[in-house]
């Protein structure tokens, strides 16, 4: 599953994979600690230290 758009930036604007995967479940989408890790092309979400 793909990350695209609005969803994505606000998720790579997550402080950590908590509140990342709370974005993706307010959009109605649910994905694993290892889909999360991967942002369309295979490329990690870095998290910014809050």
């Amino acid at each position: 599953m793909e990350l695209t758009g609005e969803l994505k930036k606000q998720v790579e604007q997550a402080k950590d994979k908590t509140e990342a995967k709370e974005m993706i479940a307010k959009a109605g989408m649910q994905l694993t600690d290892e889909e999360l890790d991967q942002v369309a092309g295979g490329k990690k979400i870095h998290f910014r230290n809050a």
